[in-house]
């Protein structure tokens, strides 16, 4: 039940995300913040997942404001990769409680499907600050509401 629920977000999170990203490709200006906010969430995916599978990606940086074609490569990569992991995975691994230490080398310790939650909502919370800087630009952003995604399925 979980892992259905798990699969769910992360196929709602790649329709959100390339909402936006074919959005972007008709909006003449694009605000920066929201390249570098993007930037954040895709980087920030790919970081948590390398954490999860134990080996961490210590390299990537997530304030590194990346071109829009490397982060929808990122974006397709990291659902593939994300959707790989949750289809693998059992409830216990989602009941794991995982040590790790974040960017500034401090440790911390979660269970698994906190993170994983973590992810989705961190997502959300982002393309919500993409819809405001839009509309403070005097432009309409598209529609990612889970609930728009749920009743197209």
């Amino acid at each position: 039940m979980l892992k259905n629920h798990f699969i769910r977000l992360f196929q709602y999170n790649h329709w959100a995300n390339f909402r936006y990203f074919e959005f972007f490709k008709n909006v003449e200006q694009v605000p920066e913040r929201i390249q570098l906010l993007a930037s954040h969430v895709i980087t920030a995916q790919k970081v948590w997942l390398s954490r999860i599978v134990g080996n961490p990606d210590l390299k990537t940086h997530i304030w590194e404001k990346l071109d829009w074609e490397t982060l929808e490569k990122m974006a397709a990569e990291n659902t593939k990769n994300w959707l790989a992991y949750l289809e693998s995975a059992d409830d216990l691994e989602f009941e794991r409680v995982m040590s790790y230490q974040n960017f500034q080398k401090i440790d911390y310790q979660n269970l698994v499907s906190d993170i994983i939650t973590q992810n989705a909502n961190h997502a959300t919370y982002h393309r919500a600050q993409y819809a405001v800087l839009l509309r403070q630009n005097g432009i309409d952003p598209p529609n990612t509401d889970f609930i728009t995604f749920a009743r197209g399925l």
